[in-house]
């Protein structure tokens, strides 16, 4: 959906600050305004610190990340930021591994450990969310982190490149269309209609963002011929139309969307560098090594492409 304007940060509160909250929001805020490198606010438990820094965020009214050292705190942060700011998008970027083993090579008895993990797919929906939010050029964003945010996601050029935007009245072929969420890593699914899917019924298409699982929101478009007719909101659950939009922004379903003309370089530069990673291992004497690391690294390849 469209916004008319870029909306402010509106703290929501039945509080107001008191004792010596006032005097240091004051200077939290001024000392950003100058562009201080750091500041520190001091203060026991529960002595209202986030309830400070909301007011600081409200002043400011800039995109703001509140990282946190473990998921336990990051998310009672995320659940008292979205109480002040229920108007304003909050969200949580935590890591989405329930469980991780890295691949791993014993050498002496040549046995392979392949990697195992769970992941947590609300987790990553939630990130995913996050990310949407960010690159919508809304201001009024706060993200809450744990220290997962500071890993490479790609570059935030190439994610927001991907995006589809639609709106009533434009001129849209749908088999086209079909195939544009497909690159999206949005999977077809006309009988289960889950997060991350979309469904055909003639020229109605359905989608259910992965970002929009939460909301339990998804998005209708129906198509008269190669221009689209109309786009509405609806529950995924009962089918309940919910709102009627002028304009449509749909991104990834997947964090680590790539371009071709990217991942074939990336290809090319990995074939490279494994020439002369197996060349070193030979020469070295390392044949099970070089073995290991060629199947291994051609099966990833195999899998890229």
């Amino acid at each position: 959906m469209e916004l008319d304007e870029n909306p402010a940060f509106d703290l929501t509160s039945e509080f107001d600050p008191t004792g010596d909250q006032p005097n240091a929001i004051a200077e939290l805020t001024a000392g950003l305004k100058r562009g201080d490198d750091y500041q520190t606010l001091l203060g026991a438990t529960g002595t209202g610190k986030t309830f400070s820094i909301s007011n600081v965020i409200q002043n400011v009214n800039m995109p703001t990340l509140v990282m946190s050292h473990n998921k336990t705190l990051a998310a009672q942060l995320y659940a008292e930021l979205r109480n002040f700011f229920p108007e304003n998008r909050v969200e949580f970027f935590i890591s989405y591994y329930d469980y991780y083993q890295p691949e791993s090579y014993i050498v002496p008895s040549d046995t392979y450990i392949e990697k195992d993990m769970a992941i947590n797919e609300r987790i990553d929906r939630l990130r995913l969310r996050a990310t949407s939010s960010l690159v919508s050029g809304r201001d009024d964003v706060i993200v809450v982190a744990s220290v997962s945010c500071i890993y490479g996601l790609g570059a935030p050029d190439e994610y927001a490149s991907q995006i589809i935007q639609i709106k009533p009245g434009e001129r849209v072929e749908r088999d086209e269309f079909l195939h544009d969420l497909i690159s999206l890593y949005y999977e077809r699914n006309d009988i289960e209609f889950e997060p991350g899917t979309f469904r055909v019924r003639g020229d109605v298409v359905d989608i259910f963002p992965a970002y929009m699982a939460d909301e339990r929101r998804a998005y209708r478009i129906e198509f008269w011929g190669d221009e689209v007719d109309s786009i509405s909101t609806f529950h995924p659950d009962s089918g309940k139309t919910l709102d009627e939009e002028e304009f449509l922004t749909i991104y990834p379903a997947n964090l680590f969307v790539t371009s071709e003309d990217q991942l074939e370089r990336a290809i090319e530069s990995i074939e490279e560098e494994l020439k002369w990673r197996l060349a070193v291992l030979r020469e070295e004497g390392k044949l099970v090594e070089a073995q290991r690391l060629e199947q291994r690294t051609m099966f990833d390849l195999e899998m890229m492409k």
